[in-house]
């Protein structure tokens, strides 16, 4: 029996990643089954089972993947000259064009919210980046204030939690 190659182990996880993405955006993750996945996929339920032995673990490997492309056009996007009033507005745009691109991705990993209190992996992945995602954006804005781009009287804490509440998916960009 021939070896499959790292090329089609990878389009194989994608194409199964892309078709619980579409069944969990039009159910949910509690009203999807794998026999959703299989169908959606085209594969049989054994081979969903090689690259994922469980819903949960398609849960998390969606919400593992679904970052990939945001670092990458942030960086492409950030230039030394910029001022944290600059760097504040290209991570907004850059959320913003990701959940257009996205929508699907974006319905599913905000179910994620709800779903962190149930899996606790999900929960504690949840608890690291928003404390990383606090301290970020927290040392931007004080940066902001620093350079006299945001007022000095505002609670930084408060409102770095504001701006990862508004654009849910800054936590994962700083």
């Amino acid at each position: 029996m021939p070896k499959t190659s790292a090329a089609a182990k990878e389009a194989r996880r994608t194409q199964i990643l892309d078709a619980a993405v579409r069944c969990f955006a039009q159910t949910g993750y509690y009203a999807t089954t794998i026999e959703d996945v299989v169908r959606e996929t085209g594969l049989s339920r054994g081979a969903l089972y090689l690259y994922f032995p469980s819903k949960e673990a398609l849960y998390l490997a969606i919400s593992d993947r679904w970052n990939c492309g945001m670092e990458e056009a942030i960086k492409a996007r950030l230039t030394p000259d910029l001022t944290p009033a600059a760097i504040l507005c290209v991570l907004i745009e850059v959320n913003g064009e990701q959940v257009q691109a996205e929508a699907d991705a974006c319905r599913v990993l905000m179910e994620g919210w709800n779903l962190s209190h149930h899996i606790p992996v999900l929960a504690e992945r949840a608890r690291q980046r928003q404390a990383r995602s606090v301290s970020s954006l927290s040392q931007l804005l004080q940066a902001g204030i620093a350079a006299g781009e945001f007022r000095a009287d505002i609670e930084v804490e408060a409102q770095a939690r504001i701006l990862m509440a508004s654009s849910p998916c800054l936590p994962q960009l700083v």
